[in-house]
């Protein structure tokens, strides 16, 4: 995801990026439909650019209790500054250096390590997923089985 130098000073408001992700192979994440989808502005700050927005949180999960698939299509508010100053880098202010020699930043692994840092710590296709029989191994959200009675 190539934004240009020139579109970011000049600035955008609201702009679609969708990615085709489908060949990443250093990042562990698959996306719906292989698609990294994300609404964006950017616009000049003090110390560099600003790009905010969100990115559809649309990670394929396998459900902890009863194995499906799910996506959770949430949205991910994002911020982060682009800084020609190596002096003003500042990990808890997303600041990432963007040298003045660099005419374009690629957005898509910083993006997808967003997306990996909100994956959460257990997957669950619902609230109230009743998982797999431990005896059949039916799932209890399709079918209900005999064999716990």
């Amino acid at each position: 995801m190539l934004v240009l130098r020139s579109d970011l000073l000049t600035g955008f408001k609201n702009k679609l990026f969708e990615v085709d992700v489908k060949n990443v192979d250093h990042i562990e994440v698959s996306l719906d439909n292989n698609l990294l989808i994300s609404n964006l502005t950017s616009g000049i700050t003090k110390n560099g650019i600003k790009i905010s927005g969100h990115i559809l949180n649309n990670v394929l999960h396998n459900c902890d209790r009863c194995l499906d698939l799910f996506c959770i299509n949430n949205k991910i508010n994002i911020e982060l500054f682009l800084s020609t100053n190596a002096k003003t880098l500042d990990n808890k202010n997303n600041t990432i250096y963007f040298s003045n020699q660099e005419n374009s930043i690629d957005l898509k692994d910083i993006l997808l390590e967003i997306l990996l840092v909100e994956k959460p710590i257990k997957n669950l296709c619902t609230e109230n997923c009743r998982g797999l029989c431990t005896i059949c191994g039916i799932n209890l959200n399709q079918k209900t089985c005999t064999c716990s009675n």
